[in-house]
């Protein structure tokens, strides 16, 4: 088993073999005339679903751009999964997806390294299909989604906490 102490010895055993998405949505918060609400008639009222969105429209998110990242890694496989949340003025928008990596031998991996590799890498490779995914989710609900710059690992900084992995010693 090869230990990897830098993040640029671990690019160098990764191959990225697969880009999935969890969620992709846009929720238009304007546009429709007020009306009168109708009965459901299913039975269900649906009060749990407006009572959580009456409160992330009351308390909407301080910061425009929210992040979450999750990481997988064990002897041969190296994933980041990153979900990021914006609510726009005129739109709420989701995307949650995550990109895999395959190790071409077993490796153990150094903490620092992964980290260099997850913001140095892995975000450099997930971060285009988040911004395409987000734009066109606005797109298609007639929204003006949020142009999101080129990723700049300064302002996203994925930082591990402990457990990081599965991986065993």
């Amino acid at each position: 088993m090869k230990s990897v102490t830098t993040g640029r010895d671990l690019l160098n055993l990764l191959d990225l073999v697969n880009v999935q998405f969890y969620e992709v949505s846009a929720r238009l918060d304007s546009g429709f005339p007020a009306g009168v609400a109708a009965a459901i008639s299913s039975g269900d009222t649906g009060a749990d679903q407006d009572s959580a969105t009456n409160e992330e429209q009351e308390t909407g998110q301080s910061d425009p751009q929210f992040w979450t990242f999750f990481v997988h890694v064990d002897n041969t496989s190296v994933n980041l999964r990153g979900r990021l949340t914006i609510n726009a003025p005129d739109a709420g928008y989701a995307v949650d997806a995550a990109v895999f990596y395959t190790a071409k031998e077993e490796v153990t991996i150094d903490r620092e390294a992964l980290e260099e590799f997850l913001n140095r890498a892995a975000m450099i490779a997930l971060y285009p299909f988040v911004r395409e995914a987000l734009h066109e989710a606005g797109r298609k609900i007639g929204a003006n989604p949020p142009l999101l710059g080129i990723y700049d690992p300064q302002e996203i900084q994925i930082r591990l906490s402990d457990p990081v992995s599965a991986q065993s010693d």
